[in-house]
């Protein structure tokens, strides 16, 4: 079968002003329900991943729960062997975030999900025979280094696949499937012994090696390698299984985008050596968003207590939560779940940047209530009482889950330009995962030499300097083409300076 002809805009485009350039580039062009339905029917399969992602990061808090410093336990678990345990799995996942850069760009982002269920179904499977500290570790290793295949490819695939108006609620059906994967893990745990948990969970992972081969590659990654006739066909499986004449229009628009970015990262492509991807970090359209949800992100950790997470059993036990810490963490679970379902519902009509304002602002106000809680409860002012922890620890979850904790994995599927989002999403998931790592290990440290009260102070003034700052600088992305995020960040007045410059070839 021959290619698909390329239409003369596309192969030779002269646009005379800034309005006919952002027309060309990419249309909000609108199909029917069947193109909604296939376009979720490919986020589901992918949301299967995320489900055993959210698995994988909630099991260290059952493990945890289970055999830290447990008389009763087949082995103990001490103070260091726990806060390294519950940390491990993010300083892994970095390793395989910047392989999946690479394996993106050269074998797809189909390939990456095969490349990310392997490893993750070793990693159940040892945490299944577990009977030392140092299977433990082997187990979260393997994981993570699955897990480093998952977020960036994950969320670049729906940001490639989906029309503008539903990459916002697509993204959040995956961010949404990853809580689904934590309240799976809590849920389980609360029924059966956390080894039967990690044989369960193995499942997740083989349904999704399973029905990744019924959907489509990204069309974008198909046109970087000259395979336009699938890229096409993609485009008609993904826009509701249509003809070629019904998606021409898109398709000469993705391959005017997909030029348009192979121009710009002209010096790139011609750097040559392992490293050579790094040279994206000197251009403005990937440091300036990189910035941004890094910082970001630094904030979610604190708002959102994700240093805690591994010690939730710890911390409520010491919070006054004592009898009832399984029930416990199945309402957490729920409850960010329930949070997620808000954010998906809501994304459209209230926008990313008011979701973060307003999730940042509630739970910034209850980690100082929590604080003040402690305070209370140390000098005795009142006797612990399970209900008010329960509380706030719910609204902390509610909240983060419908704005904070879930926003950022969407901006890595729309922030980055076409050719750099490969390398910049790896890059990025490498990045929240290192700090992750560095926050959760540190934690247990912290909170022994402030405090719990201090400690809680501490989160929410930093939380409120997040507010400040994201107030100034958080964009709004919902609905908005590639193109128009991409000249938030770099205007059009500086378009011309903002390629990257040549600079020393990477060795």
């Amino acid at each position: 079968m021959g290619q698909f002809p390329l239409p003369h805009a596309v192969t030779d485009v002269r646009c005379e002003n800034e309005l006919e350039y952002n027309d060309l580039v990419e249309t909000k062009v609108k199909y029917g329900k069947k193109a909604t339905i296939a376009q979720l029917l490919a986020t589901i399969v992918q949301s299967l991943l995320l489900v055993n992602v959210g698995m994988e990061l909630a099991m260290a808090t059952v493990v945890i729960g289970s055999l830290y410093k447990n008389p009763n336990a087949e082995f103990l678990l001490s103070d260091t062997e726990s806060s390294w345990y519950g940390s491990i799995l993010y300083l892994c996942q970095p390793i395989g975030s910047c392989l999946s850069g690479y394996a993106q760009k050269r074998f797809g982002k189909k390939s990456c999900v095969v490349l990310a269920c392997v490893p993750s179904i070793f990693g159940w499977m040892l945490l299944w025979y577990a009977n030392s500290v140092t299977m433990l570790y082997w187990s979260t290793i393997t994981m993570g280094m699955g897990l480093g295949f998952t977020d960036g490819p994950a969320y670049s695939y729906i940001g490639e696949i989906c029309e503008p108006r539903l990459r916002g609620i697509m993204s959040c059906v995956i961010n949404m499937a990853c809580l689904i994967g934590v309240l799976s893990s809590y849920g389980l745990s609360y029924v059966f012994q956390w080894k039967t948990v990690a044989a369960v969970s193995a499942l997740c992972p083989i349904m999704c090696l399973i029905l990744v081969t019924f959907i489509p590659e990204s069309p974008i990654w198909l046109l970087s390698k000259g395979k336009n006739e699938k890229a096409m066909k993609a485009i008609c499986w993904l826009r509701g299984w249509v003809d070629p004449h019904v998606v021409s229009t898109e398709y000469q628009e993705l391959m005017f985008y997909y030029k348009t970015s192979l121009d710009k990262s002209k010096t790139i492509r011609d750097s040559k050596g392992v490293f050579s991807s790094f040279l994206w970090v000197k251009s403005p359209s990937v440091y300036r968003p990189l910035r941004l949800v890094t910082i970001y992100y630094i904030f979610t950790l604190i708002s959102c207590l994700t240093p805690c997470r591994p010690y939730i059993v710890k911390l409520m036990y010491e919070s006054g939560v004592k009898d009832t810490h399984s029930i416990a963490l199945v309402l957490y679970g729920f409850m960010q779940l329930a949070g997620s379902i808000g954010l998906t519902l809501t994304v459209q009509k209230l926008g990313k940047r008011m979701l973060t304002l307003s999730t940042l602002g509630i739970n910034t106000m209850a980690i100082f209530l929590f604080a003040v809680y402690f305070v209370c409860i140390k000098n005795k002012l009142i006797s612990p009482e399970a209900y008010v922890p329960m509380i706030l620890y719910s609204i902390i979850m509610f909240s983060g889950a419908m704005g904070m904790l879930t926003v950022p994995w969407t901006l890595v599927s729309e922030i980055y330009p076409n050719e750099a989002k490969s390398f910049a999403s790896s890059l990025t998931t490498a990045i929240f995962y290192i700090l992750t790592f560095s926050a959760t290990k540190v934690y247990l440290s912290i909170e022994t030499t402030l405090g719990l009260n201090n400690t809680f102070f501490m989160m929410a003034g930093s939380s409120f300097v997040g507010f400040l700052y994201l107030y100034r600088n958080m964009p709004e992305t919902e609905n908005k083409t590639f193109m128009e995020i991409e000249q938030f960040f770099v205007p059009q007045n500086e378009q011309t300076s903002s390629e990257v410059s040549p600079g020393p070839r990477a060795v």
